[in-house]
């Protein structure tokens, strides 16, 4: 039997399929511009102390608050900083640190013999601009280190260069393991301070410190430095403190200033705890990471109630950028 459709219905379907809308690609969506390019993670030393500035070795992230150029991070962690570390034991053995040379020697003995087994030290004996040695390269071998040790104990004239002989040790041991992050670099310096003869300068030092991140701990031997100035002259125990407090402050580190032989052994004995039990900060910065050159970083410490009063010793801040290209001029004046 055959079906019939009315022509009404018909000519309505044919009108239906004619209005149908044809198919078609979508305008497309609006461009979603890209977010900004995060910063770089952030890992800064932190030496925690008690307020008789002794080293602490506990901290709790919620203890810690880390501003960045002035804007607050969110930390990610604080732990205990065990990376084994690349450290220059730099001694002055000028003339007028002769009277300290015995004890300069044992201080310099204890930090190879504390040593942990993957540190790696190395020692440098300077007087002058013209004689900064290294007595020993960077090695884990305690006796041949102790052995050189001995053999430079002696003093000799000639005009201090505490900036240059500081300069180079910080270029040395930057150079040191370079490119294995896992690795922490510093510098310990023994001495009075007083820079007479230096090449580089004291803006050219701290420069160098911020671009390398080594920290520097120094013993400041100035109690027989002259301290009579005047009005518009700081007195040579004032110039070298100066000096000393910039460095530490600068890299990180800590500067101690002992009076007798006593002090000097607990002076490094605090530094020997530095150097083993500091903590890392680890944090994502909010800046963008094209941004290069020096970021400053201020490290605050956050008490909840009860808790006992700490001090936070930090560097000042991170660099960000290429590798630093060698001094040429520096290269010149190393010893070997």
């Amino acid at each position: 039997m055959r079906i019939k459709i009315p022509l009404i219905v018909l000519v309505l379907c044919l009108v239906l399929v004619l209005f149908v809308p044809t198919p078609r690609a979508q305008d497309p969506a609006p461009a979603v511009p890209p977010p900004p390019p995060a910063g770089p993670t952030v890992g800064l030393s932190l030496i925690v102390t008690d307020k008789d500035n002794k080293g602490v070795t506990s901290i709790r992230k919620d203890q810690v608050r880390v501003l960045e150029d002035g804007v607050e991070q969110t930390v990610l962690g604080v732990e205990a900083d065990e990376r084994p570390v690349d450290y220059v034991i730099v001694f002055d053995a000028s003339g007028s640190t002769k009277r300290f040379l015995l004890a300069i020697l044992d201080a310099a003995k204890l930090l190879i013999q504390n040593r942990r087994p993957e540190d790696q030290v190395a020692i440098v004996r300077f007087v002058n601009s013209d004689t900064i040695e290294k007595v020993h390269e960077f090695s884990s071998d305690v006796t041949a280190l102790l052995k050189d040790l001995d053999s430079s104990a002696f003093v000799s004239g000639g005009q201090s260069a505490v900036v240059d002989a500081l300069y180079l040790s910080t270029e040395y041991v930057a150079e040191q393991n370079k490119a294995n992050d896992a690795r922490r670099k510093a510098v310990v310096v023994i001495t009075d301070g007083e820079d007479r003869s230096s090449f580089y300068t004291q803006e050219k030092l701290v420069k160098l410190l911020r671009e390398t991140g080594a920290q520097v701990f120094l013993v400041g031997l100035v109690i027989d430095l002259d301290q009579q100035g005047s009005i518009t002259r700081s007195s040579p125990r004032q110039k070298a403190e100066k000096l000393l407090n910039t460095v530490a402050e600068e890299s990180g580190g800590r500067v101690f200033y002992p009076t007798d032989k006593k002090e000097l052994i607990e002076a490094t004995t605090q530094i020997i705890l530095d150097l083993r039990a500091q903590f890392r900060i680890k944090y994502q910065s909010t800046q963008d990471a094209s941004k290069k050159g020096f970021r400053k970083v201020d490290v605050k410490f956050v008490p909840a109630p009860g808790d006992e009063k700490r001090n936070f010793v930090t560097p000042p801040g991170y660099f960000v950028g290429p590798p630093i290209p060698s001094d040429k001029k520096s290269e010149k004046k190393k010893k070997s």
